[in-house]
């Protein structure tokens, strides 16, 4: 295959991350505080939020495995189908009747479809970048996954604030349902074929034999700690934090104040990925990103604890999003490396398995946390715990390093 052909199928898959990852965003901005005023219970809104990824956990091996034996065309196809339908379920939800039991049936279709998306585009992604420019090619998928996020973010917020939470939805559920249509017409169809100029058929290691202790097994926890710190627990509980600390950004309300930090968190992510991808082509260290990422990481937590101005909590997030970009490209890379290509839908699968634990249980302890202790000692306490990563990081700095040596 071309590398013209690899660019553009890189191209193609970063614009379906985008649209298929705007969808998730609009939610964050909405629900709490919509949740609340139709009477749902605090920890019945973190299970919502967390329902998706725990419907994850259960569907992840099975893309995974679907993807590595079919390819990624059809699963992103279904899956962005299945994401349409399921924000038409928060609609019908908004308007009050039955909400609960709506916005739990639309988190967990939205588990299904954003399973069959989000492995099917990582794995394609390992698949189709050049081997000359595998850094840059990856962290465009993985910027595009992040920025269809904030601008979901901006999205849910903004029309939230000026039209409806109702209206948000019906204008997310229309976006992804263009955004299935131009997956059937552009999608990338399976993988390169054995025996040409990608080489022999790879070899494929069963999810018991990736399962066994080993290198891996540290990309994987680095997953549940970001998946635990920023997906689940900052995501839930930022709105509620923006409400009772009467921050406001350009006048906006509660809603667009939360989208837009949110944004501004995640589109700083999408940016140092794309820095970092560069930075790794040019055969600079992974582990060198994953430990400065971590640290930046844990100064934008503490930050976000003690701030209660609205420009602090922006820095805050800005620095929460380098670090978890500094992370994000080389966790998928040292998996590009350590898992055979024909399992890499295996990898991932099990890759967003622990990153989507991570993600049910941070919002369930986030707004329990928030709302038993307050918001600086939630923050402070997460802090000591994502210092966790730093001897995670230390392990792939040590096999990074003896690998250097060895070569």
């Amino acid at each position: 295959m071309s590398a013209d052909a690899d660019n553009r199928n890189i191209l193609t898959l970063a614009a379906l991350a985008f649209t298929g990852g705007l969808g998730g965003g609009v939610v964050f901005p909405i629900l709490p505080l919509l949740g609340l005023r139709l009477g749902i219970p605090a920890a019945l809104i973190g299970l919502i939020l967390s329902l998706n990824r725990i419907t994850r956990l259960a569907v992840n091996p099975l893309t995974g495995m679907v993807v590595d034996r079919f390819g990624a065309r059809w699963p992103l196809i279904l899956g962005m189908l299945i994401e349409a339908v399921s924000t038409l379920c928060f609609y019908v939800g908004a308007q009050g009747v039955q909400a609960a039991a709506w916005f739990l049936a639309g988190r967990a279709m939205w588990g299904v479809g954003s399973s069959l998306l989000i492995v099917g585009v990582l794995s394609a992604a390992l698949v189709f970048a050049p081997e000359s420019g595998a850094g840059r090619a990856t962290a465009k998928v993985r910027m595009s996954l992040s920025l269809g996020m904030p601008s979901g973010l901006v999205l849910g917020g903004m029309v939230a604030a000026q039209v409806s939470p109702g209206a948000a939805f019906l204008a997310a559920a229309a976006i992804t349902f263009v955004g299935a249509l131009l997956a059937w017409r552009f999608a990338p169809h399976g993988a390169r074929p054995p025996g040409t100029e990608a080489g022999p058929a790879a070899p494929r290691l069963s999810l018991r034999e990736l399962l066994r202790p080993g290198p891996l097994w540290s990309t994987w926890m680095f997953n549940f700690f970001i998946f635990f710190g920023v997906q689940g627990v900052v995501l839930s509980v930022l709105t509620l934090l923006v409400h009772d600390r009467h921050l406001s950004f350009a006048g906006w309300g509660v809603e667009g104040t939360a989208g837009t930090l949110m944004a501004m968190m995640i589109g700083s992510s999408a940016l140092a990925s794309w820095l970092i991808g560069r930075h790794i082509d040019r055969g600079r260290r992974k582990s060198v990103s994953l430990l400065a990422g971590v640290v930046l990481l844990l100064l934008g937590f503490i930050l976000l604890a003690v701030s209660w101005r609205v420009s602090g909590a922006a820095a805050a997030l800005a620095l929460i999003g380098i670090g978890m970009g500094g992370i994000n490209v080389p966790l998928l890379l040292i998996i590009g490396e350590l898992a055979p290509a024909g399992s890499h839908g295996r990898a991932i699968g099990i890759y967003q398995v622990l990153g989507d634990l991570g993600g049910s249980l941070g919002p369930i302890a986030g707004l329990e946390a928030l709302l038993r202790f307050g918001g600086m000692e939630m923050l402070l306490g997460l802090t000591v715990l994502l210092a966790l990563m730093l001897p995670l990081a230390g392990m792939v700095w040590r096999r990074e390093r003896g690998v250097v040596s060895a070569g």
